[in-house]
C-alpha cells in the first residue's frame, strides 16, 4: 500500500443535495487521511467550507470549450443537431467540454503530479464528461437516473453514458438497477463496484449537541429531505393524517426545501394538520431535530443510499422508511428491518403507530459499515487498482 494519493472529484455544481454533501464528506475524509485532495465544480458558485487539504477548482468547461471550433460545434448542437435528434444535446456538449477538461486535468498534472483516481459524480457531470476515459476515471452512480427508452436511438444514448467506463455505486440496489438497464440497453462496462457513500459520524454527533434554534414542544417524528417528488412527501402527510385519527400523539417536524414546498403546506392545512406538522426549512445544522426525534421517517420511491437515515442511526434514532429500489434495504438492518414497510400510506400509517410505542435500540455496528475509516480503505484499494497502470486520457 502507498501512503499519499493524489484524486480529483468532479461535480456538475455544488448545490445542497446529497451527491454533494457525499462528495464534501469524502473529500474532507480524504484530506484528513493526508491524501491530497483535488474538487472541480464544473459551474456555479461554491458556498461550503472545506478541509484546509482540499483544492477547490471551479472551471466551467462548457463555456471554456465554445471557442475556436467548439463554438461552431456548439451553434450546429443548437441550431440543427439537438433539434434533429431529439436528447442528444449531452452527445455533442459532451464532445467539446470533455477536451477542455482533459486540458485542465493536463495542466495540473503538469505542474504537480498524475492523479491517482478521478470520480466522476452525478448525471449532469457525466453528460459533460462523457467521452474522457482513462485507467484511472470511475464515474459514481448514485441512481440510474436519465434512463433511455430500448429503441435504437435509446440504446445509443445508453451507450454514448456508460459503454466501457468504469462504474461506482452507492449501493447493492443501485448496482442490480444499473446492471439491469445496462444489458436491456446492450451496454457493457468495464468494471462495476459498490464504495458506499461515507458518513461522518463523530461531526454529525457534534453538531447534534448544538441547541436547537427552535424548540418543539411535544414529542415528534422528523423527515428530513428535499421537498421534491420523489421524495414522495405527500405519501407521509397522507400516513401521518391515518396514523392520527387511529390515536398517534406525535408531531412531525418537515425539514427541507423545495418546489412541493407550498403543495404540502396547503395539504397539511386541508387535512386539519397544520398546528401538528412544522414545516421548518432548510437547516444548515438539523442535527439537534433528529436526534431529539422519536423516529426519523422517510418516504421517498427511491434512494440511492439513503444517507439520512444513517445520520439519525448514528444519532441513536430508530427509522421508519418505505422499502422501495436503492439502498434503504442495506442500510436498516437487524432488528431496523421491522420499520420497513411497503410504500404505500396505510402501510406507513401502521409504522409511524408502531413507533409510538415501540422502536428497535439502535446498535453502532449499523453504521460502522458506512464510516469513513471503512469507506476509504475500500477506496485506497481501488486507486491502487486505478493507477497500476496510466495510459493517456481517452476523448472521444
Amino acid at each position: 500500500m502507498k501512503g499519499q494519493r493524489r484524486f480529483l472529484l468532479v461535480l456538475r455544481r455544488m448545490g445542497i443535495g446529497g451527491i454533494e454533501q457525499a462528495t464534501q464528506t469524502l473529500a474532507d475524509a480524504l484530506a484528513t487521511a493526508g491524501h491530497d485532495v483535488h474538487l472541480l465544480v464544473l459551474k456555479g458558485e461554491v458556498n461550503r467550507e472545506f478541509h484546509p487539504g482540499v483544492t477547490l477548482h471551479r472551471h466551467d468547461v462548457d463555456k471554456v470549450s465554445r471557442k475556436g471550433l467548439g463554438l461552431l460545434l456548439h451553434l450546429a448542437d443548437r441550431l440543427c443537431l439537438s433539434r434533429l435528434i431529439k436528447g442528444s444535446g449531452f452527445v455533442w456538449r459532451g464532445k467539446r467540454c470533455s477536451v477542455a477538461f482533459s486540458a485542465f486535468v493536463q495542466t495540473l498534472e503538469e505542474h504537480q503530479a498524475p492523479f491517482d483516481m478521478i470520480l466522476i459524480r452525478g448525471q449532469g457531470a457525466f453528460e459533460n464528461l462523457w467521452p474522457y476515459n482513462d485507467h484511472r476515471t470511475w464515474r459514481v452512480v448514485e441512481a440510474v437516473t436519465g434512463r433511455f427508452p430500448c429503441t435504437t436511438k435509446g440504446r445509443w444514448l445508453a451507450r454514448v453514458l456508460y459503454q466501457d467506463k468504469k462504474v461506482i455505486c452507492v449501493s447493492k440496489g443501485v448496482k442490480g438497477s444499473l446492471s439491469d438497464y445496462l444489458s436491456r440497453q446492450g451496454v457493457t462496462l468495464v468494471d462495476s463496484q459498490v464504495v458506499y457513500n461515507a458518513i461522518p459520524i463523530a461531526r454529525i454527533q457534534q453538531l447534534a449537541d448544538h441547541r436547537q434554534p427552535m424548540k418543539i414542544a411535544h414529542p415528534y417524528f422528523v423527515h428530513v429531505a428535499r421537498l421534491v417528488p420523489v421524495k414522495n412527501q405527500r405519501r407521509l402527510l397522507s400516513a401521518y393524517h391515518l396514523a392520527v385519527n387511529k390515536g398517534l400523539q406525535q408531531d412531525l417536524v418537515i425539514i427541507g426545501e423545495g418546489s412541493e414546498r407550498q403543495a404540502l403546506e396547503d395539504m397539511a392545512q386541508n387535512l386539519g394538520l397544520a398546528a401538528k406538522v412544522h414545516f421548518l426549512g432548510q437547516q444548515a445544522n438539523p442535527y439537534p431535530w433528529v436526534k431529539d426525534a422519536d423516529a426519523l421517517v422517510l418516504s421517498s420511491d427511491f434512494e440511492g443510499l439513503g444517507i439520512v437515515l444513517l445520520e439519525a442511526l448514528a444519532l441513536g434514532t430508530p427509522c421508519i422508511a418505505c422499502d422501495v429500489p436503492g439502498g434503504i434495504s442495506e442500510v436498516l438492518t437487524g432488528d431496523q428491518r421491522r420499520m420497513l414497510c411497503e410504500p404505500n400510506e396505510e402501510a406507513l400509517a401502521e409504522k409511524l403507530l408502531e413507533a409510538a410505542t415501540s422502536v428497535p435500540d439502535v446498535k453502532d455496528e449499523w453504521t460502522t459499515p458506512f464510516s469513513e475509516a471503512s469507506i476509504l480503505l475500500r477506496l485506497m484499494s481501488l486507486a491502487d487498482e486505478s493507477s497500476t497502470e496510466r495510459p493517456h486520457a481517452q476523448t472521444a
